[in-house]
């Protein structure tokens, strides 16, 4: 009896073999949506004393296009300024400030944030 248990768990288990797990996310896509986490976000009163090097002005946004969407978030705005800040080649950011805005033509609500992209010594 105990040898059919087992029997049966081995042939359950193995007819699972051949699934797989497919994905919308691409390799390439994963590593642009995570190449801003070397971006780091910095104050005034941190870059005081700091040798760092203004690589130019850099945007993001978070866009609600759906109603049915949540609103955006300005995280996931703040997230656009750090990937973009890394195609710079940055690896700071001062950040200026993020507005907010309603009924811009293609969005709901819309958060837009800029700052300065920054090269900082190590």
């Amino acid at each position: 009896m105990r040898l059919l248990g087992v029997s049966l768990l081995a042939v359950a288990l193995s007819g699972c073999a051949g699934w797989g797990f497919n994905s919308n996310v691409s390799p390439d896509g994963i590593k642009d949506y995570y190449k801003g986490d070397g971006v780091r976000l910095y104050s005034k009163a941190e870059l005081e004393g700091v040798n760092y090097v203004t690589q130019g002005s850099v945007e993001g946004e978070a866009c609600q296009i759906e109603a049915a969407e949540a609103p955006p978030k300005e995280a996931d705005a703040r997230a656009s300024v750090r990937r973009r800040a890394a195609d710079m080649g940055a690896n700071g950011i001062l950040m200026d400030r993020c507005i907010r805005f309603d009924d811009m033509p293609g969005c709901i609500e819309q958060v837009l944030c800029s700052g300065q992209a920054l090269k900082v010594a190590e």
